[in-house]
């Protein structure tokens, strides 16, 4: 009998247990923490939204290990984490708005066998920008399922060339399989590997392979991007202090660049 109760009083807590926000506030050093805390935590307009879908609030104190920047998560009613917000310029009542949305697509990530390709596009993108990374996980296996295209496979490309480097080059081939010599989906590819190159910290040359190989096969196909890179080049040239280099895609951004645009870039110019 005891364990019945006991089993009956646990069912009763789990049906009536709700989602919940954790705030998670950074140290007195932290202005992001307090401003967070003063603007958006006590707000009223926070806690009403909060009300209204249903989510209870919780302030936690920061582990040892945990940054000292404010965080405030979201746990689903069984303690699971759905998503995280950090500071962000935005209204009380829309950081609201953004959990009570995090919570929907938490929901329907349960029927994503529901859903097209694009539905799931669109929610996989929310789901990064929210933070969602369970959520995200789910959501992209499930397109890379469905979808015949590329869409899904840039996404996978996006989330693993700078840690899977390997991984990602037959992600890149599958992708140039599915859509052979496609200009604006090389320069997709291009820009994401030059990215991850500089955050892997590798030479100057070979971070910018990918945009200079870029150039030399797709550049005169796509003029729109091809001013855009050269830009970009000329930047990152300058900032590594090869001015010849930097001087040479800064002036072909120029030259290449609509009218209405190349006022913008000539100030970026690097004199003799």
């Amino acid at each position: 009998m005891k364990w019945l109760i006991f089993f009956i009083c646990f069912g009763i807590q789990a049906l009536l247990a709700e989602p919940r926000v954790v705030a998670i506030f950074g140290g007195s050093s932290c202005p992001w923490s307090k401003q967070l805390q003063d603007d958006i935590w006590d707000s009223a307009a926070f806690q009403t939204v909060l009300e209204k879908s249903g989510i209870q609030r919780e302030i936690r104190k920061a582990a040892g290990s945990e940054a000292e920047t404010p965080i405030l998560i979201l746990l689903s009613s069984k303690g699971e984490e759905i998503g995280r917000l950090g500071y962000l310029i935005v209204p009380p009542e829309k950081y609201g708005e953004l959990f009570n949305e995090m919570l929907q697509i938490d929901k329907i990530s349960h029927h994503l066998n529901q859903l097209t390709a694009d539905q799931l596009l669109i929610l996989y993108r929310k789901c990064r920008l929210l933070n969602m990374q369970v959520c995200g996980e789910k959501i992209l296996e499930a397109g890379l399922l469905l979808d015949q295209g590329v869409d899904f496979l840039i996404e996978k490309y996006t989330k693993i060339c700078k840690d899977h480097p390997r991984k990602a080059h037959k992600i890149k081939e599958e992708i140039r399989k599915r859509s052979p010599s496609n200009a604006s989906i090389e320069w997709q590819l291009a820009m994401l590997t030059f990215q991850s190159h500089q955050e892997r910290g590798k030479e100057v040359k070979d971070a910018a392979r990918p945009l200079e190989k870029y150039l030399r096969r797709y550049g005169d196909q796509d003029r729109d991007s091809r001013w855009r890179c050269h830009l970009i080049l000329g930047e990152f040239y300058k900032e590594k202090n090869q001015m010849e280099k930097a001087r040479s895609h800064i002036q072909q951004a120029i030259a290449d660049a609509p009218p209405e645009l190349k006022q913008m870039i000539t100030p970026l110019n690097i004199d003799e």
